[in-house]
């Protein structure tokens, strides 16, 4: 099957050019093998560009918007969302009692700055419809003590 995206962007490899430079690596043939044949057509076609990367899937959008390994990244995704500047104030702990962090529900929960000073808390979650509103209040809350003490902190510098 033609892939019409080679037309726009040569760099695209065939399965052919991938499966031989797989070969010719015994360390990435061990690991190619490892994987069953649903995994091994799923990155061979995001590979030759068959099927994008689901960017806002967990395991990718975690990778490439950590806000601790570049926090710069998440700001500007969420400034274009948001349609305000962003500024990233703290990442906050997963507080997940799971074991496995692959069976948490959240994936990010970080306390943000907007442009006009006020402070929202961004939370990411596998699962949005799991967010209880009893969850939603305790949020409100602590973003409104958050808010009361740089408040509180600012008129003290100023006296």
């Amino acid at each position: 099957m033609a892939n019409g995206l080679k037309k726009y962007f040569p760099m695209i490899r065939t399965r052919e050019e991938i499966l031989d430079e797989i070969s010719g690596n015994e360390i990435l043939l061990e690991m190619y093998r490892k994987w069953d044949e649903k995994q091994r057509w799923e990155f061979l076609d995001f590979c030759t560009g068959v099927k994008g990367v689901k960017i806002l899937y967990d395991s990718f959008f975690k990778e490439i918007m950590d806000p601790d390994a570049a926090p710069e990244r998440l700001e500007d995704f969420l400034s274009l969302i948001l349609k305000q500047q962003v500024k990233i104030l703290n990442v906050l702990p997963n507080d997940s009692t799971r074991i496995a962090e692959e069976s948490t529900l959240v994936i990010m929960d970080i306390v943000i700055e907007l442009a006009d000073h006020s402070i929202a808390n961004v939370e990411v979650q596998k699962l949005g419809y799991m967010f209880p509103g009893q969850r939603a209040a305790c949020y409100s809350s602590d973003l409104l003590l958050r808010q009361y003490k740089r408040v509180k902190g600012e008129k003290g510098k100023i006296i």
